[in-house]
């Protein structure tokens, strides 16, 4: 699939984001596995093929379909590599609220590509898809994460005990949101 071809939803100054496609298979599987990137994933993969289900399942429905999981590969305008991906769910009561998801390949972690990614794709949901609220639900335990949310001007909001269960524990999740008329970044 050439990148024409791909689901274009938008784009910063080093990268395109693009709805997942089977194309991408084999490079999310890659990094996904990582131990440091599969630590605190809840879409846990066996195989490529697992990738590519996904994807086919998505090209059958409209991008961004309320309460489905919209998952968009973060690729380099560079080098044209896959070198993460994020993960939108819009809520099916209003429309207008949506939980993300984050994984960066850990060779491209540490380098801005995270916040950049996030931050485009908030300006995107806010302004583009008119959304009111944007929150994320994260491992207390996944600093990176929390204070990738925080330099994004999302705050906390709350602290669940033991909410949900997560390679063999109980884990605790931080809230953590930001709403359209908030938004500085």
């Amino acid at each position: 699939m050439t990148e024409k071809q791909r689901k274009l939803i938008c784009q910063s100054s080093r990268l395109a984001l693009y709805s997942l496609s089977v194309e991408d298979a084999d490079a999310v599987y890659r990094y996904r596995i990582h131990p440091e990137v599969a630590l605190y994933q809840t879409w846990t993969l066996n195989s490529p093929r697992d990738v590519t289900d996904y994807a086919n399942e998505m090209a059958k429905r409209k991008p961004f379909t309320f309460g489905e999981v919209e998952q968009i590969v973060l690729m380099s305008l560079d080098t044209k590599e896959v070198i993460g991906d994020l993960a939108v769910t819009i809520d099916t009561d209003t429309n207008q609220t949506a939980e993300l998801g984050v994984a960066i390949n850990p060779c491209f972690q540490k380098q801005g590509y995270g916040f950049e990614a996030l931050k485009t794709l908030c300006e995107f949901l806010f302004n583009e898809m008119n959304l009111h609220r944007i929150h994320v639900a994260i491992d207390p335990r996944n600093n990176a994460s929390l204070n990738l949310f925080e330099k994004l001007t999302f705050r906390t909001e709350g602290h669940l005990i033991e909410s949900y269960f997560h390679n063999g524990e109980w884990t605790d999740d931080v809230l953590m949101g930001v709403l359209k008329r908030e938004w500085m970044c």
